[in-house]
């Protein structure tokens, strides 16, 4: 099964959301799997700020997650100017249609800069295209999946670092790209990630 990254070499910088992260240091590989990506990867300071507060803290990860920003593998952007004031139109309003700090900030600043958002949440996927059409955005997947990503991981280390993810980050996939997630890893860890059953399930009646 062909699955196309939407990440393309002709991506300056990505901006990573807080789930994004936590997927790839899940891994244990995240400082290899960003360097491959040989493009810039940054996170706001909203993210870090959840990071270190929340997602993970006293957890391992964040001796990784420090090493990641001593080394600059992951550099920390500060919003500013129109940024700014898109972040707190995206925080705003109904639970329904507002986003939290990390993912906020991460739109504002992909979409200020023209740069490529890295985000998984289908709601904050949904505001953003529907808010800003031109705004470019990947997923963890994409990351996986790109060419340079899968040239410097063995076979072997692509199925455990994307079956790590899933099974404990509880990494999102997309519909269109289950088959090729399942065919990475396999039919028999599929069936152990809890966030692939609703897939295999619909995959099966179909």
């Amino acid at each position: 099964m062909t699955f196309s990254s939407c990440i393309t070499e002709g991506d300056s910088q990505i901006v990573l959301d807080t789930s994004v992260v936590i997927n790839l240091l899940a891994t244990g590989r995240a400082s290899q799997i960003l360097q491959s990506l040989e493009i810039p990867t940054l996170i706001t300071e909203n993210v870090e700020q959840e990071l270190r507060n929340g997602s993970l803290s006293e957890r391992p990860e964040m001796d990784e997650l420090l090493a990641l920003l001593d080394s600059e593998t992951l550099r920390v952007a500060t919003l500013d100017g129109q940024a700014s004031a898109v972040f707190f139109d995206l925080v705003g309003g109904t639970v329904a249609e507002s986003l939290d700090d990390g993912e906020a900030a991460t739109l504002a600043f992909a979409l200020h800069h023209n740069l490529s958002a890295a985000i998984d949440e289908k709601k904050a996927t949904r505001i953003a295209t529907e808010r800003y059409p031109s705004l470019r955005l990947i997923t963890t997947v994409d990351i996986f999946a790109f060419g340079p990503v899968k040239k410097h991981l063995s076979d072997d280390d692509l199925k455990n670092a994307i079956f790590r993810a899933l099974s404990l980050a509880r990494m999102q996939v997309r519909e269109p790209q289950f088959d090729w997630i399942a065919e990475t890893i396999g039919s028999e860890k599929v069936q152990l990630c809890s966030t692939l059953k609703r897939l295999a399930k619909r995959r099966s009646i179909a």
